[in-house]
């Protein structure tokens, strides 16, 4: 309760106060802490649990992060589907869809980031029900390795030449023709390298009817998407979250449509 509390007094908070108190992170993370490090989270799609660490946001607590993307999730991912979240940072999407898909459906929460992983893992560990597999890749357009910059936060990695920490890059048209199950909802957020993650999934996008939602970076993302997706067939809407839908869509559209 106190930490509920307390994220709802953070959450009232101006944007820029929050960045002045920056340095106060810390305090407020443990503060939350205090008597409940294990927090039940009730989202739309179902109640949830949530491990309080340095990671944590009021948002995560709320069930208010990125709400755009949850109102997406609703609307396209059903029972049994099969999610790949690419850039799954802290899993609250990862988690998310895991309720929704249930027991017959798999997410698989892709974190290159060994912070933002671990906590990750945290909260799927306190989720043992909820379908959700951590994978460590880098989601690229080549196998190897490639080097992530960490140098705007755990929330913002990127790949990069400049990149300090090195992770193993893999794409995902490899990763389905080793088995992995082809998805059926496809989520990208990862801050910029959108277009050599469309690139090695590009044979996978072909040939299953796999529906894209791709989280803004900068001005230039749409057109990226667009150049890449539209020769394929794929409509795209801009969102946000841009909406990229295959020619044929699964069965249960109008299910969903009518959320």
């Amino acid at each position: 309760m106190f930490a509920r509390i307390l994220a709802s007094i953070a959450a009232a908070l101006p944007s820029s106060l929050k960045y002045k108190l920056n340095w106060a992170k810390a305090i407020y993370t443990l503060a939350m802490s205090l008597g409940q490090h294990v927090m039940e989270v009730r989202t739309v799609a179902g109640t949830l649990y949530w491990e309080i660490d340095k990671l944590t946001s009021q948002q995560h607590i709320l069930a208010t992060y990125e709400p755009y993307m949850q109102r997406a999730f609703l609307k396209w991912v059903h029972s049994g589907s099969v999610v790949y979240d690419i850039g799954a940072h802290v899993s609250f999407h990862s988690l998310f869809c895991g309720l929704l898909v249930g027991s017959s459906g798999r997410v698989f929460a892709f974190e290159p980031g060994p912070e933002a992983r671990a906590s990750l893992m945290r909260q799927v560990a306190v989720n043992p029900g909820i379908p959700v597999t951590v994978l460590p890749y880098a989601i690229s357009d080549r196998s190897g390795t490639a080097w992530l910059d960490t140098s705007r936060g755990s929330s913002q990695c990127f790949i990069s030449d400049r990149g300090s920490i090195a992770v193993e890059a893999r794409t995902i048209d490899a990763l389905v023709m080793e088995g992995l199950p082809a998805p059926d909802v496809m989520k990208i957020d990862v801050e910029g390298h959108e277009k050599a993650v469309i690139n090695g999934a590009l044979d996978t996008l072909r040939t299953n009817n796999v529906i894209v939602l791709v989280d803004w970076n900068d001005a230039t993302t749409l057109d990226t998407v667009r150049e890449l997706l539209s020769p394929l067939g794929y409509s795209i809407s801009e969102g946000p979250p841009i909406i990229v839908l295959p020619r044929v869509l699964p069965r249960w559209r109008e299910t969903n449509e009518a959320r």
